[in-house]
């Protein structure tokens, strides 16, 4: 068996953006299938993605992150300040999204990024990140435990296109 090209992961560029847009939808699609409704998924939009992912790169978003091997884009990450109400600012940091194609789920990639991830935000001042995951995600919430990841009490409902999100909180110190 041949070695597996080598991970990289690098910031976002302008030039990522359609390719991260089209990756982002078709992650969802892989990712949430019997999670949220068929409709909404198939409904997602990837100019309304590639909008978002302009403005991120256009704002200087840290972190900002993509995970290559062998050239292609096979996973993202991106990060900020806390968003939440109880959030500590300069203190607590957020993961906003982190996800990885469907042919790239068990390779280490997710483990890279977040790595990586961390490391930014710790460098920033942060001292600890949270993130949120679908309730029912069991496959992620696996990941953020491995990841040193604990559920904290935070827990909301969102609604996206007459969707209903129910999420909980994960929280765990930067090292």
């Amino acid at each position: 068996m041949s070695p597996q090209p080598c991970l990289t992961v690098r910031s976002v560029v302008a030039a990522d953006v359609d390719t991260v847009a089209h990756l982002h939808v078709a992650i969802w699609r892989a990712a949430y299938r019997g999670l949220l409704p068929d409709a909404f998924l198939d409904a997602l939009s990837v100019e309304s993605r590639a909008t978002m992912w302009r403005h991120m790169v256009e704002q200087g978003a840290s972190p900002a992150l993509v995970a290559e091997q062998a050239g292609e884009i096979v996973g993202f990450l991106l990060g900020g300040p806390a968003q939440d109400a109880d959030a500590q600012p300069g203190v607590t940091a957020e993961i906003y999204a982190i996800y990885v194609s469907p042919d790239f789920w068990g390779r280490g990639v997710g483990a890279r990024l977040l790595q990586e991830g961390l490391a930014i935000l710790r460098d920033q001042g942060y001292r600890e990140a949270t993130l949120w995951v679908l309730r029912n995600n069991v496959r992620a919430r696996r990941f953020y435990e491995a990841m040193g990841f604990r559920v904290d009490g935070g827990e909301k409902v969102e609604e996206h296109s007459g969707v209903a999100f129910d999420e909980i909180r994960y929280r765990a110190p930067i090292a």
